[in-house]
C-alpha cells in the first residue's frame, strides 16, 4: 500500500468518525438533559407539596392517566395549559383574547398530532413529544452549525453542554415553544450557511409562526447576504426574497386572529392584558433591582429576603418549605442575574461571534428590556435567553478552563434540578 493510499484511508476514517460524533455527541447531551429534568419533575410530583395552580381561566383540566401522569403532567404547567387550550379550542371568543399571546405553530402541531392518533393521545402528550424531539433535533443541527462556523468540534461540544445544563433548560422538555423555536432558528441559519436560502426562508416562516421573535431572522439573513455579496447589489437578487420570508409569520397569525377574533393586531393589543408596557431599558433594569411591581409606582424595595433566609437557615427544610419557595418565586434575582450575564455575553460576543449570530442575539435581548412586565420587570428573561444559542458559544468559551468548567457544571445542573422541581410543583420560575 502506498503512503498516499494509507493517508487517504486515514482521512476517510477520520471523516467517518467526525460524522458519527456529530450524531452521537448531541444524543448523549440530550439524554443527560432529559434524565435530569424528567427525574426531578417526576420526583417532585410524587413526593412534593404543590402550590396553588394557575390554569387558564381558573379551570384545571383533568389529570392525565398512566405514565403520562408522571412524565408529562409535571411539565405541562403554566403556559403548557394555554397551549393545550388553544390546541383544543383555537383562538375564537372575545373573552378568550388572552390566547393571542401564544403563537399558532406549536398548538397547531399538538392539534394535528392528536388528530393523527384519533384523539387517543392527549394533546399535552403530543406537545411533550414535540418539545423533546425538537430539542434533540436542535442540538444535532446546532452542533453542525457551530462546527461549520468555527471548524472546531470542541467549541460545539462546550456550547451544547452549556445550553442543555443551563438552570432554566427544563423549558426545552416542557410543553413550551422553546425547543421547537430553537430547532427552527438553528435550522434556518444552518440552511442559509449551506447555501440553501429558499429552504432557509421557508423554515424562517415556521420560526415566525412559533414565536414573535422569529421575525428577527431577517437580520442574520441580511448579514449573510452582505457577507457574500457586499455592495454588489445585483447579486442580492433573488436571494433577498427568501430573506424577507419571516415577515410572513406575523401576517399569517394576524389573518388567523382576524378570522377568529376580528382583530388583526390582537397579538400586539394583548400585551397590555399580560401586564406588558413600554419603557427604556435602564428603567426596566431599575425596576428589576428595586422590585417595582406596578406601573408608575414607587419602588417596593428589593425582594431578596429569601436569600437571607437561606443564608441563615441552610437546610433541606428551608428549601422545601412553601413560604421560602413563594418568596423565591416572587423575587427578581434570577431574572436580573440572567439578564446581566447575557448582556455581558452579548458584548463579549461582538468580538467572538460571526456578525450574523450577533445580529440574531441583540434583538432577543433588547425587546424584552423595552417591554417589561408590571409583575416582574424582567419576567421570562431566563426563558427567553435559551433560544439565543450563540451566547452559549461564548459561555462555553469562557468556561474552557477545567477549574472553571467543573464547578460551573455542578452548580448549573443543581440549579436545573431545583428549578425543574419548582416548576413541576406550580411555583413560578422565570
Amino acid at each position: 500500500m502506498t503512503y498516499g493510499a494509507l493517508a487517504a484511508g486515514q482521512s476517510s476514517r477520520t471523516r467517518r468518525g467526525e460524522r458519527a460524533e456529530a450524531w452521537a455527541f448531541p444524543l448523549r447531551v440530550w439524554v443527560v438533559h432529559w434524565l435530569l429534568v424528567q427525574i426531578a419533575a417526576t420526583y417532585a410530583v410524587r413526593f412534593g407539596v404543590p402550590n396553588a395552580p394557575s390554569p387558564p381561566y381558573g379551570e384545571m383540566p383533568p389529570p392525565l392517566t398512566g405514565l403520562a401522569h408522571w412524565i408529562v403532567e409535571p411539565l405541562r404547567n403554566w403556559d403548557g395549559l394555554w397551549y393545550r387550550l388553544i390546541a383544543l379550542e383555537g383562538y375564537a371568543g372575545g373573552a378568550q383574547s388572552a390566547r393571542a399571546a401564544f403563537w399558532p405553530l406549536y398548538p397547531g402541531l399538538m392539534h394535528a398530532g392528536s388528530l393523527a392518533t384519533g384523539w387517543t393521545v392527549p394533546v399535552e402528550t403530543i406537545g411533550y413529544l414535540v418539545s423533546n424531539l425538537a430539542f434533540l433535533g436542535a442540538l444535532l443541527i446546532m452542533y453542525r452549525l457551530i462546527a461549520l462556523d468555527y471548524g472546531d468540534p470542541a467549541v460545539a461540544r462546550r456550547a451544547l453542554w452549556a445550553i442543555a445544563l443551563f438552570p432554566t433548560a427544563f423549558f426545552f422538555s416542557a410543553v413550551y415553544t422553546e425547543s421547537l423555536f430553537l430547532l427552527l432558528v438553528v435550522g434556518a441559519l444552518y440552511l442559509w450557511r449551506r447555501d440553501q436560502p429558499w429552504l432557509a426562508g421557508l423554515v424562517g416562516i415556521g420560526a415566525a409562526l412559533c414565536r414573535s421573535g422569529g421575525v428577527f431572522l431577517i437580520l442574520p439573513f441580511l448579514v449573510l447576504l452582505w457577507d457574500r455579496h457586499r455592495t454588489n447589489r445585483r447579486d442580492w437578487w433573488p436571494e433577498i426574497i427568501p430573506a424577507t420570508f419571516p415577515a410572513l409569520g406575523p401576517a399569517i397569525f394576524g389573518a388567523i386572529l382576524h378570522r377568529d377574533q376580528g382583530n388583526w393586531n390582537a397579538f400586539i393589543d394583548v400585551q397590555a392584558q399580560w401586564n406588558r408596557y413600554s419603557a427604556p431599558p435602564w428603567e426596566t433594569l431599575r425596576c428589576a433591582i428595586e422590585s417595582c411591581h406596578h406601573l408608575g409606582g414607587e419602588p417596593d424595595g428589593a425582594s431578596w429576603g429569601w436569600l437571607q433566609t437561606l443564608w441563615q437557615h441552610p437546610s433541606w427544610a428551608t428549601l422545601t418549605s412553601t413560604e421560602w419557595r413563594i418568596d423565591a418565586a416572587n423575587s427578581d434575582v434570577l431574572e436580573l442575574v440572567v439578564t446581566l450575564l447575557f448582556l455581558g455575553l452579548a458584548v463579549i460576543g461582538l468580538r467572538m461571534l460571526p456578525l450574523y449570530l450577533s445580529a440574531w442575539v441583540w434583538p432577543g435581548l433588547l425587546i424584552p428590556l423595552l417591554q417589561p412586565s408590571e409583575v416582574h420587570a424582567l419576567m421570562s428573561m431566563p426563558r427567553f435567553v435559551l433560544v439565543l444559542f450563540p451566547l452559549f458559544i461564548v459561555l462555553g468559551a469562557l468556561l474552557r478552563p477545567l477549574w472553571l468548567r467543573v464547578p460551573a457544571v455542578i452548580v448549573s445542573a443543581t440549579l436545573l434540578v431545583i428549578l425543574t422541581a419548582q416548576f413541576a410543583l406550580w411555583y413560578w420560575v422565570s
